[in-house]
């Protein structure tokens, strides 16, 4: 009997341990942008629609190679990325840049419209 005592002590003992332990993540993903387009002279903001996303770390948002203003955590399964200014038209590959070095692209997730009209001190303007 004491023999059986001392095996379930062990058994409770290692559930205790390893209930402590830190339980593993769910993967962080990124799948869409809502909307998916915009016009050239930036400043709309988008959602960054994923999973799982960690809100103790920040996140860096590239629309191609320009990288947004402005991002910020809306949940655990958005960020609100401002796009930035772009001179020419078409779509974009996205890039979500976690601060734990976790690194994200949307292909052609983004697309740039021309809405007329000239922008303002744009020096490809006629």
């Amino acid at each position: 009997m004491k023999k059986l005592g001392g095996i379930l002590g062990v058994i409770i003992g290692a559930v205790l341990v390893l209930g402590a332990c830190e339980k593993p993540r769910a993967a962080m993903a990124f799948h869409q942008l809502d909307p998916d387009f915009g016009g050239l002279q930036g400043g709309k903001t988008v959602r960054v629609v994923g999973r799982n996303l960690r809100l103790d770390i920040g996140y860096a948002v590239y629309f191609g190679r320009l990288r947004s203003p402005q991002v910020s955590i809306q949940s655990e399964k958005a960020l609100l990325a401002v796009t930035p200014r772009r001179t020419t038209p078409g779509a974009v590959d996205v890039t979500i840049r976690a601060d734990n070095g976790a690194v994200f692209v949307i292909k052609r997730a983004f697309e740039y419209i021309n809405q007329g009209g000239n922008l303002l001190n744009d020096p490809e303007a006629p």
